[in-house]
């Protein structure tokens, strides 16, 4: 009884300590910008539910005192998210001013000019204090990001993820286990850990978005979806020896793999019920969350595991955009400058959603707040990361991907088999 009292007492502790702190809304208002200029207006907001959604919904009327603007908010399950923002453009009946977006939909939504040129509003000194907003602190790559779909501005990052392996030291320790380097040593430990009763080796996506984790896969063993003449390479010899370390991997995942996305392989690992994942960083602070952890100061934090051609992780920037049929994109873009600041992302970095600009990793205080282990995991990860070669139809051709990986997955192909597939049907698109 003596050790819970403990044990509870530094979980609040921590989980206190790892919110994002109240606002100094001087940060702000020493900005060069009226900011309640929009005084009385709305502008509505769609997020996708995830970690940095659930660090900064809590402060959106720290912007509405600001700004004197009302935040319409609503939020979607990632699965209904992805699927819901593109129908209901194609339909045109999208009515949010901005709103949460993947790069991967970037050449299609910009083709379409279903979202807002931002450059101009960037430009904009009745809106914008460039020496305050300080554009190019972002990555250049973020910035690649942002002008991904077509020569304009139309993304501003907000997340800067990579595959990380988090894994729990405990069961790790009581079976002698030591923390996996290699794939091999990955497989073997998530093999052992399941032979022993204690939980499932690994959480791993098996979903719609198995393409996510999969190219990282692929990559550490020297493939690719599409080459850099975008030509198929699915098929080739490293991508099916990827393919075929997944589906192994897969088979030490708790039942119903077929079926996991984010959701799903977070619940598994938060709930102790796997004891390894190789996913995003951004499952940090939820890992930290003891009302939604049950493994709070259990786990560990190490880079993505190196395959036979080094360790190549996935990696991904979320994204916020404007609709370029609001009719008051000013006042948008007020929430969307707020949103993705120095300030607020170094705000947010101490919470554990780390960012896409440089002074987000360098905020006083990261360290001791998220610990030398995560931040050297995600560095390194992020590092040596891959993104995935953006064309139309790009989920089109994942999906595709993701039902031929289920069936190897349920034994019902082998790899090769289901990688010919694939790129049998990506060649007729």
């Amino acid at each position: 009884m003596f050790f819970k009292k403990i044990l509870t007492g530094f979980i609040a502790t921590f989980f206190i300590s790892s919110a994002v702190n109240a606002a100094d809304l001087s940060n702000y208002t020493n900005a060069n910008i009226d900011w309640k200029q929009f005084d009385g207006e709305t502008v509505t907001v769609l997020l996708s539910k995830h970690p940095w959604q659930e660090q900064i919904e809590p402060l959106i009327p720290e912007f509405e005192e600001l700004t004197g603007i009302d935040v319409k908010l609503k939020l979607l399950p990632e699965n209904q998210y992805l699927t819901k923002v593109p129908a209901d453009m194609e339909a045109g009946t999208f009515k949010f001013d901005v709103f949460m977006t993947q790069l991967y939909e970037a050449p299609k939504f910009c083709a379409e000019k279903w979202l807002a040129d931002l450059e101009p509003l960037i430009n904009d000194p009745s809106v914008t204090d460039p020496n305050w907003y300080k554009y190019n602190d972002f990555f250049a790559g973020a910035r690649d990001v942002a002008v991904i779909g077509n020569t304009y501005l139309s993304h501003i990052a907000i997340t800067a993820e990579s595959q990380v392996l988090v894994y729990r030291k405990d069961i790790l320790d009581e079976l002698g286990i030591s923390v996996p380097g290699t794939m091999d040593e990955l497989l073997a430990a998530a093999t052992k850990i399941t032979e022993s009763g204690k939980a499932y080796g690994i959480t791993t996506r098996g979903g719609p978005a198995i393409w996510w984790p999969g190219l990282g896969y692929l990559a550490s063993y020297g493939g690719e979806y599409l080459d850099s003449n975008l030509d198929i390479a699915i098929n080739s010899p490293e991508s099916i020896a990827g393919a075929d370390f997944y589906v192994k991997l897969a088979q030490q995942a708790p039942p119903g793999v077929t079926n996991f996305d984010w959701d799903e392989i977070n619940t598994a690992m938060l709930s102790g019920q796997a004891a390894m994942f190789l996913d995003s960083s951004v499952i940090y602070p939820r890992l930290q969350d003891a009302s939604i952890s049950e493994v709070v100061g259990k786990v560990g934090v190490a880079p993505f595991p190196t395959g036979p051609k080094g360790a190549k992780p996935n990696s991904h920037y979320w994204t916020v955009s404007m609709n370029e049929a609001t009719e008051n994109k000013k006042a948008a873009w007020l929430f969307l400058q707020w949103a993705t600041s120095p300030d607020m992302q170094s705000r947010l970095a101490l919470a554990g959603i780390l960012g896409p600009r440089t002074s987000s990793w360098e905020v006083d205080g990261l360290s001791e707040q998220l610990g030398d282990e995560f931040l050297d995991a995600a560095k390194k990860s992020l590092g040596g990361a891959v993104i995935p070669r953006v064309t139309p139809g790009f989920f089109e051709r994942v999906d595709i991907f993701r039902a031929e990986m289920q069936e190897a997955i349920l034994g019902n192909k082998d790899a090769e088999s289901a990688m010919n597939a694939t790129a049998d049907a990506w060649s007729k698109l």
